[in-house]
């Protein structure tokens, strides 16, 4: 396993150059960058052992696996969790098994469970599920977190300390950027070191849950990796939930403001990493729409907002035509049970180009297209 000491290092130097004495600051920041190199000795082993004991996770081929993408707040999570209904077609990441990527990891989380059932009545599962509950019951008024649940398994790169998440953290959106962006910023080192842990990853996953399902992954951080992703995995398909920027930009952005400012970041990063993250959205947008516009259409879906929550059956049905899947009765079933569950969408946004924070000259040259293919109005009187 790689481990990206440079960005480690460059975080550490700016950390130690912050003039903030907030403790809450203090405590996170320092928490994980001395808990790393322990997490990361532990992983590096485990990851070793993995091609000791279980060789065989190597000759797994991924075919045509699935990515959900798009930008944050659009309804990549809503269309991530439809999908993995389908249980006998996919396989995923669970926020455990993100948690605890390598195979000796999973066998011995597993190797305790049965433990647990037949000789303790479950107690140590009773006991982390209060615990999880505790700790997530805020984060998930945003998010439904759940340790068994589908999730980004975008978050793998945390592992290596090379992923842009970590400006959710450490608010350097500039300089962490070419994390995030394989396709036109990353080195060519970094991107094919990224590219080769990642796939490793999905290789064991697809082997701890059979080696025969199709990989479905969701990543809205995966908009500027979409080229690479498609160069590494040639028959790989896209799906990509659309919603207006005006409403997912400035929701992104306030909360991670909030956030920053809550741990009391500086205050000049704050802000100059919420003007490059309203910027980032926006390429982000035409960036993926660019190169998917070059694939057959066969190879990705575009699906809206409105329609994944108020007809999700509908969405799935458009989804699979796409791609060329049928439906078994047992998803049917599944999609009814949403379908029923959905709620009507009427959004009460105004679709005003100045709500995403930058200049109407760069929304027009860079998404003007996708206003007009979409129906948005670009400018409001």
């Amino acid at each position: 396993m790689y481990v990206d000491l440079r960005n480690y290092f460059f975080i550490l130097r700016r950390v130690l150059g912050e003039e903030t004495t907030h403790p809450r600051r203090k405590k996170i920041v320092w928490g994980i960058l001395l808990l790393y190199p322990f997490v990361a000795l532990v992983d590096s082993i485990c990851f070793a052992l993995d091609h000791l004991l279980f060789p065989g996770f190597r000759r797994v081929e991924v075919r045509a696996p699935i990515f959900v993408l798009g930008n944050a707040r659009s309804g990549t999570t809503h269309t991530h969790r439809l999908l993995a209904g389908d249980g006998e077609r996919y396989a995923y990441f669970r926020t455990w098994e993100i948690l605890l990527p390598s195979l000796v990891q999973k066998k011995l989380v597993r190797a305790i469970g049965r433990i647990d059932e037949r000789f303790l009545g479950g107690c140590i599962a009773a006991r982390i599920s209060g615990k999880e509950d505790a700790a997530l019951g805020k984060a998930r008024r945003m998010h439904d977190w759940r340790l068994t649940g589908a999730e980004e398994d975008g978050f793998l790169s945390l592992h290596t300390f090379g992923s842009g998440t970590l400006n959710v953290i450490f608010p350097y959106g500039r300089e962490l950027a070419p994390l995030n962006d394989l396709d036109t910023l990353a080195s060519e080192t970094h991107r094919k070191r990224w590219l080769d842990f990642y796939e490793g990853c999905v290789k064991r996953q697809l082997y701890w849950e059979g080696g025969q399902r199709v990989f479905l992954s969701k990543n809205p951080g995966f908009a500027k990796k979409v080229r690479s992703l498609r160069e590494r995995f040639p028959d790989a398909r896209f799906i990509f939930p659309v919603r207006h920027p005006a409403e997912t930009t400035p929701s992104l952005v306030n909360l991670l403001v909030k956030g920053w400012q809550a741990m009391g970041c500086d205050e000049r990063d704050v802000q100059d990493s919420a003007e490059w993250l309203r910027g980032n959205q926006v390429d982000a947008f035409a960036h993926a729409f660019e190169f998917l516009d070059t694939l057959p259409e066969s190879d990705y879906a575009v699906v809206t907002f409105q329609e994944l929550v108020s007809e999700p059956r509908s969405a799935v049905e458009e989804i699979y035509a796409r791609l060329g899947f049928d439906i078994s009765d047992a998803y049917a079933a599944f999609l009814d049970e949403e379908q029923r569950r959905s709620r009507a969408y009427e959004s009460q946004h105004r679709y005003d180009a100045d709500a995403l924070g930058i200049p109407r000259e760069r929304v027009r040259e860079r998404l003007g297209h996708l206003y007009e293919r979409f129906g948005w109005p670009l400018d409001e009187d």
